[in-house]
């Protein structure tokens, strides 16, 4: 085999890591031949699924040789997949091109089933060209390992995979009963989730809570604390990109701000005022705390340990909350011998907030051992040689380990919103006008700055994690909702 072909080959067991989802159960049994096969996955499984994982499997398929392609970016690229082949052939029982790669079909997936607790049912399956081929790989891991036996089930070119043949019967559907695929929460995730991706995951919030909370009333609480019991569905996807990598989640329901979102969409006014150097922001609107705090403070466990804070404090904790009802925004910038970090908080009403702030401040100071002094408008604080600053400027608090900061985002300038580099990677990630919530940081100078931070301080990072960090460009996070649908997605941009 070529040196190319030995590359092609070893990146492709790269899939071994997801299929052994199916085949670490592999202890193995024989199979049942049970008929026609299926096109889809959830068309075998019965409806009532907490959990349906549909990967791509199919080693030749655009997003394994886009992942393949990515990887090849990286220095040690090259060598990881060399690893992972000699990792995944190393008891020499099985090997990529004569066991593995015959037994994948072109789709594979996990699904989970549960009543309670301790009756979790977990199957997978994979629609193999060659059904033989994959249960012979089920039979040689279950005489390699010496844990319980996997048992197969061939449904058509599907072969099912589980630790019990009971668990196979509990989720596969009955002649001419429903299916998984049928049912309207499946497939209106399902519909949200896009067809390209590399995999696709569909969750069943409410299923879980009854559950998992019906035999336990502090569990369902929990889980109900988070909106989950009123939740449509639950998904997400991981997609390979040519400038990068797509994770990304979306939840339907009442609770949907609870957890992806956060209110009404908005756009940050605080972008216009940042500085052009900053190497980080972060944005999101403070609604969904003060919510989840209001929920925890009427709870009587969370309301004594509010009241005990309080005590130690000498502020409270509704005033501090209540200092992050609108935006808030956090911002790094280069510095020595550490970055700037800024924090700026959006206020109708900055004396009261200033009040507060300094009175925490100075209680906090007090208890740490620091010191507080005033000039002017701002209020410093020195803990021990790390330093806030605190001033305000039009409708928003400021609060600063770098005091020239303050002035500087109330005057004009070069603001990072007008950076090429920023709206680059923004538009990379497909980043909507209006979001939820917004995560920038530019990769390249972070990295630059912690190595040369690192190095100053005589811990330089071993030379394969420092090269490796090289291709890495940007990382960008946001949220959107849309009525009572709400998506995050995070994008890794790799040059």
């Amino acid at each position: 085999m070529t040196a190319a072909g030995h590359y092609d080959g070893a990146m492709r067991t790269a899939w071994a890591v997801l299929v052994s989802m199916l085949v670490l159960l592999a202890a193995g049994c024989g199979s049942e031949d049970l008929g026609a096969g299926q096109a889809n996955g959830a068309e075998l499984l019965k409806p009532g699924a907490l959990v349906y994982w549909e990967t791509e499997s199919d080693p030749d398929s655009d997003q394994w040789k886009q992942v393949e392609e990515l990887l090849g970016r990286f220095p040690d690229g090259k060598k990881w997949i060399a690893e992972l082949k000699q990792e995944i052939e190393s008891d020499g029982e099985v090997s990529w091109e004569d066991d593995i790669k015959p037994a994948l079909g072109d789709r594979s997936v996990a699904a989970v089933y549960a009543t309670s607790l301790t009756d979790v049912s977990f199957v997978g399956m994979t629609n193999s060209e060659d059904p033989d081929k994959a249960v012979a790989l089920v039979k040689k891991l279950n005489a390699s390992d010496e844990g319980d036996d996997a048992v197969t089930r061939v449904v058509g070119d599907w072969v099912v995979i589980s630790d019990r043949a009971t668990k196979i019967d509990a989720a596969l559907k009955a002649d001419g009963g429903p299916t998984l695929a049928d049912a309207d929460g499946f497939k209106a995730a399902m519909e949200e989730l896009p067809d390209d991706a590399l995999s696709r995951v569909y969750f069943d919030p409410a299923a879980a809570v009854d559950a998992f909370g019906g035999a336990d009333e502090d569990t369902a609480k929990a889980l109900r604390m988070f909106g989950l019991d009123k939740l449509d569905f639950a998904g997400a996807w991981a997609k390979a990109r040519d400038d990068g990598a797509e994770i990304a989640g979306v939840v339907r329901g009442e609770g949907a701000d609870k957890l992806l979102g956060s209110g009404e969409p908005y756009k940050s006014k605080f972008l216009d005022r940042v500085p052009a150097d900053a190497f980080a922001f972060y944005s999101i609107r403070g609604e969904g705390a003060t919510k989840q705090f209001e929920a925890l403070r009427d709870n009587p466990l969370y309301g004594m340990a509010v009241g005990q804070v309080e005590q130690e404090l000498g502020v409270k904790i509704e005033d501090i909350v209540a200092l992050f009802r609108g935006e808030v925004a956090f911002f790094a910038a280069p510095g020595s011998p550490i970055p700037q970090l800024t924090l700026v908080l959006e206020s109708d009403d900055p004396a009261q907030g200033l009040q507060s702030a300094e009175q925490l401040l100075r209680s906090l100071a007090q208890r740490g051992g620091g010191e507080v002094t005033k000039d002017g408008d701002v209020t410093t604080a020195n803990f021990q040689g790390f330093t806030v600053n605190l001033g305000s400027i039009e409708n928003a608090l400021v609060l600063t380990t770098s005091k020239p900061v303050i002035e500087e985002l109330g005057s004009g300038g070069e603001k990072l919103a007008d950076s090429d580099r920023f709206k680059q990677a923004l538009e990379a990630a497909d980043t909507p006008d209006e979001y939820t919530g917004l995560l920038y940081t530019n990769l390249s100078e972070a990295i630059e700055l912690a190595l040369n931070w690192a190095g100053a301080a005589d811990e330089d990072l071993p030379p394969e994690v420092s090269r490796n960090l090289e291709p890495l460009r940007s990382l960008v996070v946001w949220g959107a909702q849309d009525g009572n649908l709400a998506t995050s997605l995070l994008f890794l941009e790799i040059e």
